[in-house]
């Protein structure tokens, strides 16, 4: 993973041809929640490479 030059919270990499920038929440969340968010929104990737297919 690489950082983003113009700002430093978000986090920029590259899933097979998709670029995906993670930005920094404003609002705190907790650790099981962020896990949530990750799995659905790897899971609709997932599904968006499937379809393109």
């Amino acid at each position: 993973m690489k950082k983003r030059n113009n700002n430093n919270s978000d986090i920029t990499f590259n899933v097979d041809n998709i670029t995906v920038i993670v930005h920094s929440p404003t609002i705190k969340t907790t650790d099981e929640e962020n896990k949530k968010q990750i799995a659905k929104y790897l899971y609709k990737l997932v599904e968006m490479n499937n379809k393109a297919m």
